[in-house]
């Protein structure tokens, strides 16, 4: 993958869906078909960042294509999954000098654990609510005599998780592998999402970056 194409062109912006409701206008288009956002077509400058990112051999990037306009619902976000292996977490503390417990099972445990983020995309695009917005809010809270904040973030947010433990977590704290094999636990994830039905595109065009080799 070359970062170097996505920086302000990958189009993953509060813009696209509002341009492909623009029907009849010529957008900017890369060979490879990627729509470029128009708000970077303003003749202002704009900056892109790309963090090249390396964990557990594979390497990912942290995307900014649009720096000065974070906050205006340009996205931050990264290019493939980041995973960190425990037995590499364990060699780096011990490098340190940091105490871990002196238990072989928690031992085994943090050697056999691998964390990883799966997914992080975040944009911020807050306006103001509207009059019925507030009114709505006024009659849903009856005593309250108005919002605690008078802005909404529209901005679509992604963040995966995921924990895995390769030789089972029960196994592996209990030293029992009877025990481990009769029933264990292999992983736990969590997911954070926030995606208003205009902003659905934008994560189904994320996954499809994801998948890509």
């Amino acid at each position: 993958m070359n970062p170097t194409l996505l920086v302000g062109t990958f189009d993953l912006s509060m813009e696209e869906p509002r341009m492909a409701r623009e029907s009849g206008t010529n957008l900017p288009v890369l060979s490879g078909g990627t729509l470029c956002p128009a708000t970077l077509f303003d003749g202002q400058t704009h900056f892109g960042v790309a963090v090249a990112v390396k964990a557990d051999g594979k390497e990912s990037y942290l995307m900014i294509p649009d720096a000065t306009n974070i906050t205006k619902g340009q996205p931050v976000y990264i290019t493939k999954p980041v995973t960190i292996n425990g037995e590499h977490l364990v060699a780096y503390l011990n490098s340190k000098s940091v105490s871990l417990p002196t238990s072989p099972d928690i031992a085994k445990f943090l050697d056999t654990a691998s964390i990883s983020c799966d997914a992080f995309y975040f944009s911020k695009n807050e306006r103001d609510l509207t009059p019925a917005e507030v009114a709505g809010w006024e009659a849903n809270h009856p005593g309250v005599t108005k919002p605690a904040d008078n802005k909404v973030d529209e901005g679509a947010l992604l963040m995966m998780f995921k924990l895995k433990f390769s030789e089972g977590l029960i196994g592996a704290l209990t030293g029992d592998a009877h025990l481990g094999n009769l029933f264990d636990i292999t992983g736990a994830s969590l997911r954070v999402l926030r995606c208003r039905d205009s902003s659905k595109k934008i994560l189904e065009e994320y996954a499809a970056l994801l998948g890509e080799e």
